[in-house]
C-alpha cells in the first residue's frame, strides 16, 4: 500500500488535515508568541535593573521594573498554559480524526490489498505511526509559526529602536539557527529515520507472528530459534535507534557551538559599533540581551530534525493508505440486481495471475454450478483452489474470461448485494473478545435462542457451550487462546448455519475438526443443501464425500472426477 511521497507534498497533505482546527492553531500561536515576548521582557528588564544599579540613567524606578518583571512572569505562566492546552487539543483531535479516516478507508479497501499487506506493518501504522504524528501537529506547526512571529517582532524592534545592523545580525542568526541548520540535519537524518520506521514495522510483524504462533513454536521446539531471531531483529532495531540518537546528540552539540560563536560575533560587532560611535553602549547591551533571550523559539525548531525524520516516514505510510485508489464498485449503479437470489454460477475460460506476478494460477478454467448442488474441488495446497473462491468473492478481478452470477457478470453486482448471497468460510475463524452469544449473533443479529441452539447443534458445538459455567454468556477471545482451534471452527460454522447463505464457499473448513465432528457437520451441510448451494475446496477425500460433483484442479484447469 505504501508509496514514497516527496517531503514538500507530504507536508502539504498533512497540513490539509489541520484545516478544521485552524482556529486552534491561531490561538495557540498567539499565546506562544506572547509567552516568548513576556519571557524576553523578564530578561530585558532584569538587565535594565542591573544597568540602573551600575549608574546608567534609566527612566523607570526599581519598583516599576520589579512590577513589570513579576507581571511578565505571572502572565507568561498563563499564556504558556493556554499555548500547550490548545496545541495538544489540536494534536489529539487531529489524531482521532486521522484514525477515523484511516479506519474508514480500510473498511472500503479491496480485500486483495490486505492479502498483500503485512499484518504487523498495518498494526504498526494504525498504532505507532499515528502516535508519531503528534510530534508534527503538537510540536512543529505552532512552534514554526511562533518562531516566525518572534523573528518579525524582534528584528523589527531592533532595527527601529537600536540599529539596522543589529536587526540584520538578528535576522541572519535566527534563520541560521531555526531554519538552515535544522534543514541540513533533517536531510542527513531522513534516510535513517525512514529505515527505523520500516524496521519497526517489520519487528512488530515478527513479534505479532511469534505471539499468535506461540503454540506451534513450542510444540515444534523452536523457542530458542525464535528467541534468537527476535533478539537479532531487536539488536538491529536498537542499532538504528542508537545511530539516530548519536546523530541527534552531535547535532545538538554542533548547534550549541554555533550559538556560542554567534554570541561572540554579536559581542564583537557590538563592540565595533560602539567604537565607531554608531550606537551607544547601553543600547548595545539591551540589544544583546534581547537577542540572546530570543533564541528560545528557534532552539525549539532546532531540536526537531531527529523526530521529524521518523514523523515524516510515519506520515508517508498514513498518507499512502489515505490516498490509495479505491476499487470502483461498478455494481453499485445496477440497483436492479440488489435483491437477486442465487440461481447459478459459471466460470467462462477464466485465467488469473496475482498482481505483480506473471505465472497464471488459473488457465482457461470452466465451471458450472447450479442451485442446490454441492460441488467439491480437490487439489494439493498452492495449486489455486482457494483462488477460485477469492475470485467468486471478488477479492480480485479475473485476468481473462468472466464469472457469471445468474447469467450476469459478477462485476456488475455491488459487493453488498453479492455478499447477501455468498458466504466464504475458511479454516481460520476469528473470534472477538466477547461472549459466545454475541460472537454468534454477528451473522444474524435478530436470531432467536432456538435458531442459535439449532445452528450450534448442527455445527457440533452446542454440548460444549452448554457445558461451560456461563453457557452462551461465556466470554471467549481469539487473542487469549482460551478456546481450541476445533471449537473456534465449529462456532464459525454455527455462524454459517445461522445465516443460511444461498451460496456457501468452504475453504478447508473442517481442517481443524476431528473425524467424529466432521461427520456430524457434513451431515448437517447435506441437510442445508436443499436451500443452499455449496462449493467445497479441500485436499481431503473425507470432506468431499457429500459432493454431487467432484473436480480436480491441475495446471489451472478443472477436471471432473465423479
Amino acid at each position: 500500500m505504501n508509496k514514497t511521497i516527496s517531503t514538500p507534498r507530504l507536508i502539504f497533505k498533512l497540513l490539509k488535515l489541520v484545516k478544521p482546527l485552524l482556529w486552534v492553531i491561531i490561538i495557540a500561536s498567539i499565546n506562544g508568541i506572547i509567552g516568548y515576548l513576556l519571557a524576553i521582557n523578564i530578561t530585558v528588564f532584569a538587565s535594565l535593573a542591573i544597568m540602573k544599579i551600575l549608574g546608567v540613567d534609566i527612566v523607570l524606578s526599581y519598583f516599576q521594573i520589579g512590577l513589570i518583571i513579576i507581571l511578565s512572569g505571572f502572565l507568561r505562566g498563563i499564556v504558556r498554559y493556554f499555548e500547550q492546552y490548545f496545541n495538544h487539543f489540536m494534536a489529539f483531535k487531529l489524531l482521532a480524526l486521522i484514525r477515523m479516516k484511516l479506519f474508514s478507508k480500510l473498511r472500503k479497501e479491496s480485500i486483495s490489498k490486505f492479502d498483500e499487506q503485512d499484518d504487523g506493518e498495518l498494526v504498526s501504522t494504525l498504532q505507532g505511526d499515528i502516535e508519531t504524528l503528534e510530534v508534527f501537529y503538537a510540536h512543529t506547526i505552532t512552534p514554526f509559526l511562533i518562531a516566525m512571529g518572534i523573528l518579525i517582532i524582534i528584528v523589527t524592534f531592533l532595527s527601529i529602536f537600536v540599529s539596522v545592523y543589529v536587526g540584520l545580525i538578528s535576522l541572519v542568526s535566527f534563520i541560521l539557527i531555526g531554519f538552515i541548520i535544522p534543514l541540513i540535519f533533517y536531510k542527513a537524518n531522513s534516510k535513517d529515520g525512514r529505515m527505523y520506521r520500516e524496521s519497526l514495522g517489520k519487528f512488530n510483524s515478527f513479534y505479532l507472528e511469534s505471539i499468535f504462533g506461540g503454540f506451534e513454536i513450542i510444540s515444534s521446539r523452536k523457542q530458542k530459534e525464535y528467541q534468537n531471531l527476535l533478539e537479532d531483529k531487536d539488536q538491529k532495531l536498537g542499532t538504528l535507534y542508537t545511530k539516530l540518537e548519536t546523530k541527534n546528540n552531535l547535532f545538538s552539540s554542533f548547534s550549541g557551538l554555533i550559538i556560542m560563536i554567534l554570541y561572540l560575533v554579536i559581542i564583537g560587532i557590538g563592540a565595533l559599533l560602539i567604537y565607531l560611535n554608531i550606537i551607544d553602549s547601553p543600547y548595545i547591551i539591551i540589544s544583546y540581551v534581547t537577542l540572546a533571550s530570543s533564541f528560545g523559539p528557534f532552539l525549539a525548531l532546532n531540536n526537531l530534525p531527529n523526530n521529524l525524520s521518523q514523523t515524516f516516514a510515519s506520515g508517508n505510510r498514513i498518507v499512502s493508505i489515505l490516498e490509495e485508489e479505491e476499487e470502483k464498485d461498478l455494481g453499485s449503479i445496477n440497483l436492479d440486481y440488489e435483491n437477486d437470489e442465487f440461481q447459478s454460477l459459471t466460470f467462462n475460460d477464466v485465467s488469473f495471475a496475482y498482481p505483480n506476478e506473471d505465472k497464471l494460477i488459473l488457465n482457461s478454467l470452466n465451471l458450472d454450478v447450479q442451485k442446490g448442488k454441492i460441488i467439491g474441488i480437490k487439489a494439493p495446497s498452492g495449486t489455486g483452489k482457494s483462488t477460485i473462491l477469492k475470485l467468486i468473492m471478488r477479492f480480485y478481478s479475473v485476468s481473462q474470461g468472466s464469472i457469471l452470477l445468474n447469467g450476469r457478470n459478477i462485476e456488475e453486482y455491488s459487493l453488498v448485494s453479492l455478499y447477501k448471497n455468498i458466504n466464504l468460510f475458511s479454516q481460520s475463524t476469528y473470534l472477538f473478545s466477547d461472549t459466545i452469544l454475541n460472537n454468534l449473533k454477528i451473522s444474524k443479529e435478530d436470531a432467536t435462542i432456538n435458531e442459535i441452539e439449532e445452528a450450534c447443534k448442527n455445527a457440533g458445538i452446542l454440548d460444549y457451550i452448554l457445558s461451560q459455567k456461563d453457557g452462551f454468556n461465556t466470554r471467549i477471545s481469539d487473542l487469549k487462546n482460551n478456546i481450541s482451534e476445533g471449537e473456534k471452527q465449529r462456532i464459525g460454522l454455527a455462524r454459517v448455519f445461522l445465516r443460511k447463505p444461498k451460496l456457501l464457499l468452504l475453504d478447508e473448513a473442517t481442517a481443524n475438526i476431528d473425524s467424529l465432528n466432521e461427520g456430524l457437520i457434513l451431515k448437517s451441510l447435506k441437510k442445508y443443501s436443499k436451500d443452499m448451494t455449496i462449493i467445497i475446496v479441500s485436499h481431503l477425500d473425507s470432506t468431499l464425500k457429500i459432493s454431487d460433483e467432484i473436480y480436480t484442479l491441475k495446471e489451472g484447469k478443472l477436471c471432473l472426477v465423479s
